[in-house]
């Protein structure tokens, strides 16, 4: 009865939490997108308020969760089961244990929970997303099985030289490949170029298409955008974190517009490759949950042309401090004014006293029944008995299952609460 209980607390505290979390998230990300409709507002910011908005939502859930106080938003409050399962509980009396005192045990009844429901389903679709990211992942990999090191080649040169000019000290390892439609930047540092890009592209587009892509790894895309899919997927239950993921991955093609425009001083060579490398994503394969310079259906490349050769891009580079003090702040006020989901631990409320009548069976022979009277005093932890006293007689007829115990056996139970 205690692991049926530790189960069924575990899954009213997951329950909280996720509906605590699906609350703030929404809260959070509606005020994203509301700020960032403002034209005016920098592409850093909008960068930084995008992430925000994704993993936000998780540390104010978990933060209240932790803390327990009532926000100042109020409470939700659910409770564990309907209200005419909770006017029973059942009780498991053992006694004369070896060296120790009589035992009782009080539990609910046995039933579904909702609350059980929706983690059952919250882990069954969390799995069933994760293991649809793990096997896309997969196939992009081995899609890019077949690339080679560029080491030694004119290209790699190009890397080196911008890398010195940039001032990035990081490692970057270049390899092409036949089946990479567009310049890809991998979570290990790794840029894999398409290997038509060495024929059709001329040294200043090679040169563009390599700035845009060390931006991606200096400013550690592939792995924001790792995240986010991971986050979107487990959390399927927030609609809105694609909308939230797919922000930040176009926020983050014009950072890297930018950065590659600032390094080169070069924004038509990037405008035509970015249009010579969206012709070819077009009729080739799209390479899942990694980033990319062009995705087919993904970042706004009209727009983005537009912005390059408009002059719309950055002219240098602008601080993103202001936006994650101004988020952290957001942040501690979500925590501690969003309204937060609270589910009732126990069917039976604070501060209720339960009278128990139980009956043990001693032998299976005709042994005399003997009664105890326990008084159960309830609280938002859970049951406790306070104290417990014989009885004489027999007591009411026993209903339930046996528990053996060696040569004894005790039965359950049902018995009325009376506050």
């Amino acid at each position: 009865m205690f692991a049926e209980a530790g189960i069924l607390r575990w899954t009213e505290s997951a329950s909280a939490w996720l509906l605590t979390y699906v609350v703030h998230s929404t809260l959070l990300i509606g005020a994203v997108w509301f700020a960032t409709s403002w034209q005016r507002m920098r592409d850093t910011t909008r960068d930084v308020l995008w992430k925000v908005g994704l993993v936000g939502g998780l540390v104010t859930a978990s933060i209240q969760t932790a803390v327990g106080h009532e926000p100042l938003g109020g409470q939700l409050r659910l409770g564990p089961r309907p209200a005419e399962a909770q006017q029973a509980v059942r009780v498991a009396v053992r006694e004369n244990v070896v060296g120790e005192r009589a035992q009782f045990i009080v539990a609910h009844p046995k039933s579904t929970r909702w609350t059980a429901a929706i983690v059952v389903v919250w882990l069954a679709g969390a799995g069933a997303a994760l293991l649809w990211l793990t096997i896309a992942h997969a196939r992009a990999g081995r899609a890019l099985g077949d690339r080679t090191s560029l080491d030694g080649a004119p290209i790699a040169s190009r890397l080196q030289w911008l890398l010195a000019r940039a001032g990035v000290r990081r490692e970057v390892e270049l390899t092409c490949s036949a089946n990479a439609a567009s310049p890809v930047a991998l979570a290990n540092g790794e840029v894999c170029l398409p290997r038509r890009a060495l024929v059709e592209l001329d040294a200043e587009e090679q040169e563009s298409m390599l700035a845009h892509e060390i931006a991606h790894v200096v400013r550690r895309d592939p792995q924001w955008l790792l995240a986010a899919r991971v986050i979107e997927a487990v959390l399927f239950i927030q609609p809105l974190n694609a909308l939230a993921r797919r922000r930040m991955q176009a926020v983050a093609e014009f950072l890297c517009d930018d950065w590659a425009i600032q390094r080169t001083s070069q924004p038509v060579m990037l405008a035509k490759c970015l249009a010579a490398v969206a012709e070819w994503v077009a009729r080739g394969p799209r390479l899942h949950a990694m980033s990319a310079m062009v995705e087919s259906g993904g970042s706004p490349l009209v727009q983005r042309v537009r912005r390059i050769l408009g002059g719309g891009h950055a002219t240098r580079a602008a601080s993103s401090r202001g936006a994650l003090g101004a988020s952290a702040c957001a942040l501690v006020a979500l925590a501690a004014g969003a309204p937060r989901v609270s589910i009732a631990s126990e069917a039976i409320t604070d501060r209720t006293i339960t009278f128990v009548r139980a009956i043990v069976d001693r032998n299976d022979g005709p042994a005399p029944l003997r009664g105890r009277l326990m008084i159960v005093d309830s609280d938002s932890i859970g049951l406790r008995s306070m104290w417990t006293r014989p009885l004489p007689a027999p007591i009411g007829a026993a209903a339930g299952a046996r528990v053996p115990d060696g040569g004894r056996r005790a039965r359950m139970i049902v018995i009325e609460r009376l506050k």
